[in-house]
């Protein structure tokens, strides 16, 4: 396996950026957790722009890959690995419970997992309009929740439902919850998302496997 150092050192560099624009260098005046949570809840949502956006805009500007479950696969291991590096230490600065950090972790990720799905399906690809169309049906799945809420509340609609809530609104949602447990709607929300993310995956390796079954079927036989 090739680690993708160019990834590995862009993501680094988001991350350092994201940090010292929301959190920086200097403590408080009075350092609290009230006084760090904003930056926390802000930087937590700039990671996730970076795993379900910018990450797929990066490989859907490259040229077509050979191998894309297996490019996508190690990019996303890439990135998790250095996202959990600091996801799970920033719990230092709050007074989050484990069952809220696991589910802000397993909310954040599932949606990746699924993006990657996506993803997956598209980097193979030479067609420029297919590629434009992933990236706006990515951006649309991460703006998931903020559109949802503002239409039903131009429309005085019931509050859509927590698994509309997108990769963005749902983590900046569930990161005040504080040290209180997440609630049981809210774990089902997120099962909801990885059994969508496993069932899209499943939907890619048979969309790869008749791809390779196709290509021996059509390949030239040896003399």
């Amino acid at each position: 396996m090739i680690l993708p150092r160019g990834l590995v050192f862009l993501t680094t560099c988001w991350i350092f950026a994201a940090w010292l624009i929301c959190i920086g260098v200097r403590p408080p005046i009075q350092p609290s957790i009230a006084s760090y949570l904003p930056g926390v809840r802000i930087f937590i949502a700039i990671m996730a722009m970076g795993l379900c956006v910018g990450w797929p805009m990066l490989r859907l500007s490259e040229r077509p890959t050979r191998a894309p479950i297996r490019q996508v696969l190690i990019d996303f291991v890439t990135i998790s690995v250095l996202l959990h590096v600091v996801l799970w230490p920033l719990r230092l600065a709050t007074n989050w419970s484990n069952s809220r950090m696991g589910l802000i972790d397993l909310f954040l990720f599932a949606w990746g997992y699924m993006i990657a799905a996506i993803l997956a399906l598209t980097i193979g690809s030479r067609s420029a309009l297919e590629r434009v169309a992933t990236m706006i049906l990515i951006i649309m799945i991460s703006l998931l929740g903020p559109m949802a809420y503002f239409v039903s509340m131009r429309m005085h609609w019931p509050e859509p439902p927590r698994w509309m809530d997108g990769p963005l609104l749902g983590v900046l949602r569930e990161t005040l919850g504080g040290g209180l447990h997440p609630e049981e709607t809210t774990w089902r929300a997120t099962f909801g998302v990885c059994i969508a993310a496993v069932a899209a995956w499943f939907v890619v390796l048979i969309v790869g496997w008749m791809g390779a079954q196709a290509q021996k079927k059509h390949s030239p036989n040896p003399i």
